[in-house]
């Protein structure tokens, strides 16, 4: 027996170098804390719906404190042939939350698969297959999906083609309402510490239409107040149209939305450029007519251990919710964060925000930000920005008098951070915004009398160990 297993060792390790495979494990390990802020209610996602009322008059003043993991793990073939890629997230998970798992003795169950795909050679090119991360333009899609990419040098740059989808139904009627994505992108290097990419992106699903009909059963349900049985007929509506200015909410609509774009990036000496432009057509629900366009740059030089950064966007918005043109810049899956504004966009609570999108509802931004950022030590790093905020189109409402509001003004921001490397992949950081709210503002107050009443300001700051 033993002159067996002697015999069995010596074939496995002869063999192995065969089926040789390097593993990677990487983490992620974010803990966040809110360390105040006059309006907690003012970062529940509004700004890509339409819900009023969020901002108090200084009564959701809150403190608050959560953990964000993440874990992955890559098996690759000796040669890097292929690659398979697993990870999961336990994320927003809350001090003292019990929904979460995060009140007394835990015992939380919120594991969630963040990526599962393969990535291996193919046609002196390579394949992603699964549910992986993309990058279409960070404005535009930036984030999870299940699809195949191939990417293949081409020319004097390299080629990218796609299909993603982010929506299924089971297809009953022979009219496929899943919404599917086709993507092409050519990148090159024209110049010396110059890149520039051109892409297009088609979204399109057979769904809902409207003209289409949904029918609401009669129903039957005993009130306890009034202890009589309350009887609903069955009624039918035509499908209204989405409640949030987001792709990832078109889901089961008619939709043929084409983005075309190009963007990149620039240095030449102490002097550098990022620049996005993106234009949009296409129609929805058989009813109404996209004509959305996004532009971005950067314009910026370092001056000694600082960088002077000046930013500029203009995101579409849409004048008349009336008609049937749709002329408001929509993305698809995006995380735009502080790094541009600590209030409007995510923060270091990535979780509780007001916009993820780069506009608010369907009215657009217009963003005039200058930044100083400054490397103070090795591990020191500190920053300050100051802002002008406006929609690209008035937001329309009526006021608490009855009275009929038409404004643009978001207002100045103040922000400012500190971020301290403890140990060589370990931060310590803090962030601080303040919106000095104007007249825009008021149209989300629990107060709304047509002028803005409360800023809003936050202070956040985690402790991240990446590995």
């Amino acid at each position: 027996m033993k002159r067996v297993m002697v015999a069995l060792g010596l074939v496995l390790c002869m063999a192995a170098p065969a089926f040789a495979v390097d593993f990677t494990f990487n983490g992620d390990l974010n803990h966040r804390f809110r360390l105040y802020t006059n309006n907690a209610s003012f970062f529940n996602g509004a700004g890509q719906t339409y819900d009023r009322g969020i901002i108090t008059d200084g009564t959701s003043n809150d403190t608050m404190a959560e953990i964000k993991y993440r874990l992955w793990t890559t098996a690759s073939s000796d040669d890097g042939a292929i690659k398979g890629t697993y990870a999961i997230e336990v994320g927003g998970i809350e001090f003292g939350n019990g929904d979460r798992g995060g009140s007394f003795s835990g015992d939380g169950t919120y594991v969630e698969t963040r990526w599962a795909f393969t990535d291996f050679a193919l046609a002196g090119g390579r394949v992603r297959c699964g549910l992986m991360p993309i990058n279409v333009n960070k404005f535009l899609w930036n984030e999870t999906v299940t699809g195949i990419d191939f990417k293949v040098a081409a020319g004097a740059g390299d080629l990218t083609v796609a299909w993603y989808r982010g929506y299924q139904v089971v297809d009953t009627d022979n009219s496929p309402e899943d919404l599917d994505a086709f993507y092409v992108r050519y990148d090159l290097k024209p110049a010396e510490g110059t890149k520039v990419g051109f892409f297009g992106l088609w979204q399109t699903s057979d769904g809902a239409t409207a003209t289409d009909t949904v029918t609401t059963p009669a129903s039957v349900a005993y009130n306890y107040t009034t202890s009589v049985w309350d009887e609903t007929a069955a009624s039918t509506s035509f499908v209204s149209a989405p409640t949030a200015n987001y792709a990832k909410s078109f889901g089961g609509y008619d939709l043929d939305l084409y983005t075309l774009g190009v963007d990149g990036s620039m240095k030449a000496g102490s002097f550098f450029a990022n620049w996005d432009f993106m234009y949009q057509f296409g129609d929805m629900m058989e009813e109404y007519d996209f004509g959305g366009y996004f532009a971005h740059v950067d314009v910026g030089t370092n001056v000694g251990k600082g960088k002077l950064t000046y930013t500029f966007w203009y995101a579409s918005g849409d004048d008349d919710d009336t008609d049937s043109d749709a002329d408001a810049f929509v993305s698809t899956d995006v995380d735009i964060n502080s790094q541009y504004s600590v209030v409007l966009f995510e923060g270091y609570n990535d979780d509780d925000y007001f916009s993820e999108t780069p506009y608010i509802q369907d009215k657009g931004l217009i963003m005039n930000r200058i930044g100083f950022d400054f490397q103070a030590t090795d591990k020191l790093k500190v920053g300050v920005a100051a802002l002008y905020l406006m929609t690209a189109e008035d937001i329309e409402y009526v006021d608490d008098n009855g009275d009929l509001q038409k404004e643009d003004s978001i207002g100045f921001e103040f922000d400012a951070y500190a971020s301290y490397k403890l140990f060589s992949k370990t931060e310590a950081a803090i962030q601080f915004g303040y919106l000095a709210a104007d007249d825009a503002m008021d149209f989300y107050e629990v107060d709304c009398d047509g002028s803005s009443d409360e800023d809003v300001f936050i202070v956040s700051s985690r402790i991240r160990y990446k590995f």
